[in-house]
């Protein structure tokens, strides 16, 4: 007979069997991310340790910047694949906004999360650009599902999360870091994180790891706080995270609407008493 220990251990590991680090910078010498083929072991090695699957290669892409041919990513990535067991490493990009997205995937230049419908997008961390919009709806009418980059961390969506509501309305999802939880870039970021966990507004996890030192592949400390926020969600991406990877369509979580409470909200309902 299977003892408690077991069934428990075994229950635990069917939890974190499929866990999915969306964003990535392992791929050595291709953008700001590892700058060695050691340096890509180690996060590799971190990410194992943590219980991830399956992690995504989204090196950076900015049109005139930092640009590369399909065929020598896919070498760096082979690379890397062939040389690491146990975690699955797939392509992907961090493709930075630009009104010539569409033309750009058309021409293959960019490209998806594994070669799904799943395309992780970057804006300017200080602005929220007026052609957004227009750039998700053309993807989407080619089949692509945009998913916006850390929006927790953009400037522009702190001020008006409406923003961000609009393009997951319209069918596009987000991607949080795990380090904007722990408070890794601020108070003001780690709180309005917290509060777009609360309201749905985040679809995926990543950790956006560039090294494995300070930005590392770590996930699970961010996994815990949002499980504790909103176990609802923490639920439904457990659910869905393999599923997205795996290019099968998903039905995202309704957008909650919150007040939140202020502190002086007590003191006003015993007035009213």
């Amino acid at each position: 007979m299977e003892s408690i220990t077991e069934s428990i251990t075994e229950h635990i590991m069917s939890r974190i069997s499929n866990k999915v680090d969306f964003h990535s910078h392992i791929i050595p010498g291709v953008d700001d991310g590892s700058r060695s083929f050691e340096m890509t072991s180690s996060m590799l090695e971190t990410s194992k340790s943590e219980g991830v699957k399956y992690i995504a290669a989204t090196s950076h892409f900015i049109l005139g910047e930092v640009e590369y041919s399909r065929s020598d990513y896919d070498l760096r990535l082979k690379n890397v694949q062939e040389n690491i067991e146990e975690i699955n490493v797939v392509p992907g990009m961090e493709v930075y906004i630009n009104p010539e997205l569409k033309k750009l995937y058309k021409e293959k230049r960019i490209w998806t999360i594994n070669n799904s419908r799943y395309m992780l997008i970057e804006l300017p961390m200080n602005d929220f650009p007026v052609y957004t919009e227009d750039v998700f709806y053309e993807l989407r009418l080619e089949g692509v599902v945009p998913i916006l980059a850390h929006p927790e961390r953009n400037r522009a969506i702190i001020k008006n999360e409406a923003l961000l509501e609009s393009l997951i309305e319209q069918g596009a999802m987000a991607q949080m870091n795990v380090g904007s939880l722990t408070g890794a870039f601020g108070k003001t970021v780690k709180e309005f994180a917290e509060k777009l966990v609360k309201r749905n507004l985040i679809q995926i996890i990543g950790s956006d790891a560039h090294n494995d030192r300070h930005r590392t592949t770590s996930v699970n400390e961010g996994r815990h706080i949002i499980e504790k926020i909103n176990p609802d969600l923490f639920e439904w991406i457990e659910e869905n995270e393999e599923k997205i990877i795996l290019n099968e369509e998903i039905q995202c979580l309704n957008i909650c609407n919150y007040k939140e409470k202020k502190f002086f909200d007590f003191f006003k309902r015993k007035e009213r008493r």
